[in-house]
């Protein structure tokens, strides 16, 4: 009696292991009233969300296809297509898990005893079925399914990000070939400088250090150039590597035109971005696996039940015989060191880390826009006032020029007002160059339209 006490109090000590409280973490909130420190540019231009890819928003149109078709060719999202198959391969796994498992066997047997040989055959099904009773399977199941959401998302995002990195490229390779013809064509004005001040020189109208000033003028000049097609190659096999292609092969398509990029973008709110994002789609189907596999770990604490069954049919020497079984099989584990608590701890951790990811990936972007926004404003008011600028510097140029023609002046002030304007035409240059990079990077930010994963 006292060894059968005994035995029922470690039983219920087991359980009371067993039977651990853990509830699920809170997570952190969205702000669903966030707001930008400065609305969204509101322009005359007009405007709808009908294409669900940004890039057919921002880009015009005659870089739509070979921009999709370089992502077509791309590896990385190729690899992305196999992670989604092998994603869905888990899902079909979970699924098939709770579902019967049916065996069909059969065999032949020869024995020989005592001189007697005894011929045997047997075919038979057995089969299967767990009941769910903790819900257990179904959590595998919902985690499974939300990892294929999680994926496709990811995969969206990736598309995202090489469409922002192919148009990057097609701006730095179209600024680099504009840069290399403006350069070109301040040469032209600084050689027909460069003789007329040496004709002066002849003359002893201008001195040997205007002669050498400008000649200086002109080395500078042709030193740009080679880093400008430099930065133009570079830009090329950016495209190449996109398009996976190898150095020397056709560059895709673009457009010379830096303006070409939208300014009309997407009303969209901080919230919103939840659903636009692939990045933040992806970050709550983490945390939905993560609650799942979460749940799973709870539901490990119950009994597992399990139905099985069979049929054999034997023929052994002649005589037949059916066997018939069917079984109720239950486990439940009393003891096991701590292993199912410390398994539900590490994944409550996980969920709550996916969690604080998510916030944090949603401040990220949030920050990002407003920073674009911030910078977006910022370049459009700087290349208002450098048009003003460049209008100046044409005046001053020319008013020099006639006063040099004219003995007026010496060749000093010519020879400032020419490398003003040159500097002024290549700072104006970056700063369209800069505008259209930074839209493209708020357009790629805002995201896409809402898209409904499918699982």
């Amino acid at each position: 009696m006292a060894l059968t006490r005994l035995l029922l109090g470690f039983i219920a000590l087991t359980l009371s292991g067993c039977l651990f409280d853990m509830s699920r973490p809170t997570l952190p909130q969205i702000d669903e009233q966030a707001r930008f420190s400065i609305p969204i540019p509101v322009t005359d231009e007009i405007f709808n969300d009908y294409h669900p890819r940004w890039w057919r928003r921002a880009a015009p149109t005659a870089i739509w296809q070979p921009l999709e078709q370089a992502l077509a060719a791309n590896p990385e999202l190729r690899e992305a297509d196999d992670d989604i198959a092998a994603a869905r391969a888990r899902l079909d796994q979970a699924q098939a898990a709770s579902g019967p498992d049916i065996v069909l066997g059969a065999g032949a047997q020869t024995q020989r005893i005592s001189g007697e040989t005894r011929n045997s055959r047997d075919i038979g099904i057995d089969g299967g079925v767990p009941i769910d009773i903790n819900n257990a399977l179904a959590e595998q199941r919902r985690a499974a399914r939300y990892v294929l959401v999680a994926a496709l998302a990811e995969r969206d995002q990736r598309q995202s990000d090489l469409a922002r990195d192919y148009l990057l490229a097609v701006l730095d390779s179209n600024e680099a070939k504009l840069l290399t013809r403006l350069i070109e064509q301040q040469l032209e004005a600084a050689n027909t400088l460069l003789k007329l001040t040496e004709l002066r020189f002849t003359q002893g109208l201008a001195s040997s250090v205007d002669v050498l000033q400008q000649r200086d003028q002109l080395a500078g000049l042709r030193q740009q150039i080679p880093i400008a097609r430099l930065n133009a190659d570079t830009a090329d096999n950016r495209l190449r590597l996109i398009a996976a292609r190898t150095p020397g092969g056709a560059v895709p398509a673009g457009t010379d035109d830096l303006t070409a990029v939208s300014k009309a973008f997407v009303d969209a709110k901080p919230v919103a971005l939840l659903q636009r994002r692939g990045l933040l789609r992806a970050g709550q189907a983490r945390i939905n696996a993560a609650d799942a596999r979460f749940g799973e770990a709870l539901a490990n604490r119950w009994p597992v039940l399990n139905i099985s069954g069979g049929l054999l049919r034997r023929v052994s020497s002649g005589d037949y015989t059916s066997i018939v079984s069917a079984a109720l099989e239950a486990a439940f584990p009393l003891f096991d060191s701590g292993a199912r608590k410390s398994v539900a701890a590490e994944r409550r951790a996980e969920l709550a880390a996916a969690g604080e990811q998510y916030l944090g990936d949603w401040l990220a972007v949030v920050i990002e826009i407003d920073d674009l926004l911030l910078e977006e404003g910022s370049l459009v008011e700087r290349i208002e006032l450098s048009n003003q600028r460049l209008a100046s510097s044409r005046a001053l140029l020319a008013a020099a020029q006639r006063r040099y023609e004219q003995g007026i002046s010496d060749y000093l002030p010519v020879l400032e007002a020419l490398s003003g304007l040159q500097r002024q035409q290549r700072d104006h240059l970056a700063l369209r160059a800069s505008l259209a990079r930074t839209r493209i990077r708020l357009h790629h930010a805002l995201g896409d339209q809402p898209a409904k994963e499918q699982a």
